[in-house]
């Protein structure tokens, strides 16, 4: 998607993807990865460099390859293939009723993702949805537009994105929702002069988007 399809009429709603469009287990993820390398790991507490590579990753900025490799260093005896399966095990599904939201919502919004993915996660979410719901264009069918940031070489909260994500989009600062599961994400964009609502990844979006708009824009 190299050029949005923005109206400058309608108002934009930028979704994080993961925890807001689709579930994520990191309990799983740890338990996978303590099953394939031995180290127990948890989201507090991780290797520096293991937490870097991850960044560098999400930017885009290291290979497939190298990004397993930082795995390696901690068990050389690891499989590649069982560290990807580890890795992606991260990755949920998207119940069919937050389909309907996007439908339902993209007549009279801009619709947009902006998220901290990689390439290992995106091949993931494709390979399911193409399983799971038979979609093969899902950022085209369901989205204006689309940010994942290892094809932008920026991450949330770098100061940077929130601007870049608005001159591509080509809209107003004050128009634009962003959703996010991260406190961090919605303080920074906030600071650049979006309106912002924390999602709490328990909480069922489709039950909750009405709301998020309404505080802002409600008729």
């Amino acid at each position: 998607m190299s050029h949005p399809k923005i109206n400058p009429d309608k108002k934009t709603i930028i979704f994080d993807f993961g925890n807001v469009l689709i579930d994520l287990d990191f309990k799983r993820c740890f338990d996978t990865f303590e099953q394939v390398t031995g180290l127990s790991w948890d989201i507090h507490n991780m290797p520096t460099e293991i937490t870097s590579a991850i960044h560098k990753y999400d930017r885009g900025h290291i290979s497939d390859e190298a990004f397993l490799w930082t795995f390696q260093q901690h068990n050389s005896m690891a499989d590649p293939r069982d560290l990807i399966r580890a890795w992606n095990s991260l990755i949920g599904d998207i119940p069919q009723k937050r389909f309907s939201m996007l439908e339902s919502l993209r007549p009279d919004y801009n619709l947009v993702i902006l998220s901290n993915i990689n390439n290992l996660h995106l091949r993931k979410i494709h390979h399911y949805l193409k399983k799971a719901h038979q979609i093969t264009d899902f950022e085209d069918r369901y989205f204006d537009h689309v940010f994942y940031s290892h094809l932008i070489g920026m991450r949330k909260p770098d100061d940077e994105i929130y601007p870049h994500v608005t001159d591509v989009l080509s809209v107003n600062k004050s128009d634009i929702l962003f959703i996010d599961d991260l406190p961090e994400n919605i303080e920074a964009a906030k600071s650049y002069g979006w309106h912002g609502q924390v999602h709490h990844p328990e909480d069922e979006i489709q039950l909750l988007i009405q709301d998020y708009i309404n505080k802002l824009w409600s008729k």
